[in-house]
């Protein structure tokens, strides 16, 4: 299962974290703690642990120097490659990806720095690989720990949770719709020849997007060419989506263009999506089976992860509710070591060592009591205290009682 060699993986780390403005004023979002590592850990673990060697992490360069330092000291095996980009360029994901496409050289896995999951990665890289996919989207079902109570400090509001409308087939977990629910009222069109085409359609609007997508080269050489698509999620997927079950102009030669490209003077993406001879020929002495239709140009998939632990960390609510439950996630993180940092001071006679996470360099005292907490790096818990389902944050005092 050598992934390094048939697939890149790029993780993006140049969020600003618009929507947790409290938190990333001074810090960037992907070096804030969960559990008793930065949020960016998680990501690299989860490829890591899949079998990848290298991967490229787009940051931007304000903060370079301060994730560098943090993830250096993460232990990773991984090899990793920074890339900055301009922080004062309000750049997408898209446009990201399009800034490194002279390095992309194979198939590519975009990740978020701020997804969070147990998943098997291999179970998704497989869903690819069997039906020579474009594109492979990672959703997660709204999962049990939703019903876990808990306050999330500052003033009280309503959380309000982002909806995506994604429609796919339940029998070959084809990926047919992506649409935002806010662009909608309260009706939603659905073109008659989507239906005619699909007769499994399944429509959800609690699906959580992970962000990860799995993509074909071709796909970095059409953002190269359309300098007009600045995200992937709202711009590219579903574009592509749209697209893979649109008529499109065959045996077109290089002199030659489509009606549509004369219209909208976009680049086609049929064109771009042609299979190169020497693919066609590796295609057609493998052994594959007849499980779906080669004469389709794009293909786009849904993995839906129905028991596996996925969260997005890019809300307050959300940053809250995976510090509650990081201690179910099954990424190598049952010893104590994984979870109490070694180089952590700890006098108390009341630790829960089984509910609290705890970062380096971290002192507490005695007569202490700590249970269900995450307690950052470098600080310092003053004697007769109690911390009960807390969640520290990193350099952070208690004094005494």
């Amino acid at each position: 299962m050598q992934n390094w060699l048939e697939f890149q993986a790029v993780v993006m780390a140049a969020g600003k974290g618009s929507r947790i403005p409290e938190m990333t004023a001074t810090k960037p979002k992907c070096l804030l703690p969960v559990g008793n590592k930065p949020m960016i850990y998680y990501p690299l673990k989860l490829l890591e642990n899949a079998g990848f060697r290298d991967t490229k992490i787009i940051v931007a360069d304000n903060f370079l120097v301060d994730i560098q330092e943090e993830v250096d000291q993460l232990g990773l095996e991984i090899n990793l490659s920074f890339v900055p980009i301009q922080s004062d360029k309000d750049w997408g994901t898209a446009d990201s990806l399009r800034h490194i496409s002279d390095n992309i050289l194979t198939d590519v896995i975009v990740l978020s720095c701020d997804l969070i999951t147990d998943i098997d990665l291999h179970q998704v890289l497989n869903v690819y690989r069997n039906n020579n996919a474009s594109l492979v989207s990672l959703y997660f079902s709204p999962s049990q720990d939703e019903q876990c109570v808990f306050t999330v400090p500052g003033p009280k509001s309503k959380n309000k949770f982002e909806k995506d409308i994604i429609g796919y087939d339940s029998k070959t977990s084809r990926l047919l719709l992506m649409a935002s629910a806010s662009d909608y009222e309260e009706t939603m069109p659905i073109s008659s020849a989507l239906l005619n085409k699909c007769s499994n359609l399944t429509l959800c609007s609690k699906l959580l997007d992970s962000h990860m997508y799995i993509m074909k080269r071709w796909l970095v050489n059409y953002l190269v060419k359309d300098v007009d698509i600045s995200t992937l999620k709202g711009e590219l997927l579903p574009f592509v989506v749209k697209k893979q079950l649109s008529r499109h102009c065959k045996n077109i030669t290089l002199n030659e263009k489509c009606i549509e490209d004369e219209e909208d003077e976009k680049p086609d993406i049929f064109n771009i999506s042609k299979e190169s001879d020497i693919e066609t020929n590796i295609r057609s002495m493998s052994c594959f089976g007849n499980t779906y239709n080669f004469e389709e140009i794009i293909k786009c998939y849904a993995f839906v992860a129905d028991s596996n632990i996925g969260i997005r960390a890019n809300t307050l609510y959300d940053y809250c509710r995976i510090n509650k439950i990081i201690h179910k996630l099954n990424i190598n993180l049952g010893d104590e070591k994984d979870k109490i940092s070694p180089e952590a001071e700890i006098l108390s006679n009341q630790f829960d060592k089984e509910t609290c996470f705890v970062g380096p360099n971290t002192k507490i005292m005695e007569k202490t009591s700590i249970k269900s907490s995450t307690i950052g790096s470098r600080c310092t818990i003053n004697p007769k205290t109690r911390i009960t389902d807390c969640i520290l944050m990193n350099g952070v005092t208690i004094e005494e009682r």
